[in-house]
């Protein structure tokens, strides 16, 4: 299947098709609150580095490709590494800097958020399944509203 099928399968209009679901990752087993705001400005470059571990483990696990919307595709790269971001790089992005993979295997794409928080979106509770050890094993957690 070439890149731009697997782009028709996961997008629509440059969104994600609307029949997943979420799973958020996040440092966090549940949304902050109000009360808690403030451990967003607490995070260590090592906490932040656990989504970095995530995504190399995923890359070493299923081959997952990279999101290009401005060319409706998606590419799979040789090597993660130029993918990652670091810790003062990701303070500076915008939302359209923001990374999306997709893992076709496990019909999931993983999204870059704000606020130190990836999602997981999925059609089923297998991909959940199949990405639960690379959370584990990245000290992150996951939770769905």
């Amino acid at each position: 299947m070439s890149g731009k099928a697997i782009y028709e399968v996961f997008f629509e209009h440059g969104e994600v098709r609307p029949d997943f679901k979420k799973e958020y990752i996040s440092l966090w087993p549940g949304w902050l609150g109000k009360e808690r705001l403030h451990l967003l400005d607490e995070v260590s470059e090592d906490e932040w580095l656990r989504f970095n571990r995530m995504l190399l483990a995923a890359f070493g696990a299923f081959r997952m490709g990279v999101v290009d919307h401005s060319h409706e595709t998606v590419n799979f790269p040789p090597r993660p590494e130029p993918l990652l971001s670091d810790h003062q790089g990701s303070m500076e992005k915008d939302a359209s800097q923001f990374s999306q993979f997709v893992i076709p295997a496990l019909e999931c794409v993983i999204t870059e958020e704000w606020d130190y928080t990836y999602i997981l979106w999925h059609r089923d509770i297998g991909a959940l399944e199949a990405i639960k050890p690379l959370l584990s094993g990245a000290r992150l957690q996951h939770f769905s509203d």
